[in-house]
């Protein structure tokens, strides 16, 4: 277990120099031989440390007579995991203490030992639920470990739904399936999973399963027989909302890794043309892959900046681009965009309208536009749709076709919210041409 928390700590250490937390954590696994159990030790703690970052950050720093970021970088891994582990990880005190001051051993920080032991025996007592703060940002900013800029947006737009969105963070989404309707049945693909000792369900939602794996959910014989794809409700919602027919001729923006894609293709029965972009090339693979697996012909991959115009693309019957954003509606998923500064979100808006602009050149009278995003960020949802339809007279908002339960609609946009619709964060709005 040694080894476990130095993996752990070290993985830390090179997070804070701006990496991202899961190729980070993958590589130091990677480098080291440990068991399974080792394994799922140090991916808990890295994650867990990197959760609650600035809850952890605020008990160490009322316990310290300098600021926390002036201590070498390995002291404050070495902090912030024995105090995860004792919080959080109902490790025992001084078991944690003694775990900690061993660690600082071993990375060659042991005089740093006696100040770990005091400042962890300290801090462990802190709860940020009783403390006093001055504002109500910051205090929810140190309970649910999210930075102030986000926590700050969130009370603007939603006073009454922050908090529990906030709350939301911490618990990960069921993990859902998209059912290949072109092989087989919801009901079908269950009973095929309960098989494979994978417990499955069929959803409200058309063509959606929810399914408890205790591996990866790509370890199946199901899926490597093509019979579904791991995609989030709010995902689905959004393709399902394009209502593509066979026959037609559908664009996928920004494509990649290709889950809206497949749905699309299975909606238009793998009839007709599906031409699925992405602007990065690396990504391209991704796509192709899963279509060949799916059993998918109509799709056609490749690389477009989905914000230039290509004259050949025009005409289509359905354009769907779910735009580069923010990514707030995917926090539980991916820890690192707790902490993000929004800085540069002006630049941002402009290239979300941009595209939603350039993909309406695409769409031929009587067509569809479905422009969506991961965040809840009414700046990058209602205000750039209303700002697009300043501009484009022969669109109008049409009322969503799915709504998922638990969904805000408002003015024929649909909002997911964390907390309240059992999905990511996620925006759709359906703009149809005269």
């Amino acid at each position: 277990m040694d080894n476990a928390r130095r993996t752990a700590a070290l993985a830390l250490v090179k997070q804070e120099q701006n990496g991202y937390s899961n190729l980070v954590l993958a590589a130091a696994l990677e480098r080291q031989a440990l068991s399974p159990q080792d394994k799922a030790f140090v991916s808990a703690l890295f994650y867990g440390v990197t959760e609650r970052l600035l809850t952890l950050d605020w008990a160490l720093g009322r316990c310290l007579a300098k600021p926390l970021q002036k201590l070498d970088a390995p002291v404050r891994a070495v902090l912030r995991c024995g105090l995860y582990e004792a919080k959080y990880m109902r490790t025992p005190v001084p078991a944690a203490v003694n775990a900690a001051v061993d660690l600082c051993r071993q990375l060659k920080k042991a005089s740093a030992a006696g100040l770990v032991n005091a400042v962890l025996r300290r801090a462990v007592g802190l709860d940020a639920d009783r403390a006093h703060f001055a504002r109500r940002a910051e205090e929810l900013s140190v309970r649910y470990s999210v930075g102030l800029p986000i926590v700050e947006l969130l009370l603007e737009q939603y006073p009454d739904k922050a908090e529990r969105m906030l709350a939301s963070f911490f618990e990960k989404p069921p993990v859902t399936l998209r059912c290949n309707t072109l092989r087989t049945t919801p009901e079908e693909l269950c009973a095929k999973l309960e098989q494979e000792g994978v417990k499955a369900r069929p959803l409200a939602l058309p063509g959606a399963v929810e399914a408890e794996f205790s591996g990866s959910p790509a370890a199946t014989q199901a899926f490597a027989g093509g019979l579904y794809h791991v995609q989030g409700l709010a995902s689905q919602t959004a393709a399902l909302c394009l209502e593509a027919r066979p026959g037609e001729t559908v664009l996928d923006l920004c494509a990649a890794p290709g889950g809206k894609t497949l749905l699309l293709a299975q909606q238009m029965g793998d009839r007709g043309r599906l031409l699925s972009f992405d602007a990065a090339k690396n990504r391209l693979s991704l796509i192709e892959t899963a279509a060949r697996r799916c059993g998918l012909s109509c799709v056609t991959v490749g690389q477009a900046d989905a914000s230039v115009y290509d004259p050949a693309l025009a005409g289509a019957d359905r354009v769907l681009c779910d735009v580069p954003c923010s990514g707030l509606g995917i926090i539980a998923k991916k820890p690192d965009i707790r902490y993000k500064s929004l800085e540069g979100a002006e630049d941002l808006h402009a290239l979300q309208l941009k595209i939603l602009t350039n993909a309406a050149r695409y769409v031929k009278e009587g067509g569809r536009l479905v422009y969506s995003t991961c965040t809840m960020d009414e700046r990058e949802n209602q205000q750039a749709v209303r700002a697009f339809l300043e501009h484009a007279p022969k669109f109008r908002l049409a009322p969503p076709p799915v709504v998922l339960e638990g969904a805000l609609v408002r003015d024929n946009m649909q909002t997911m919210l964390p907390g309240y619709a059992g999905s990511d964060g996620f925006f759709v709005a359906v703009l149809d041409r005269a």
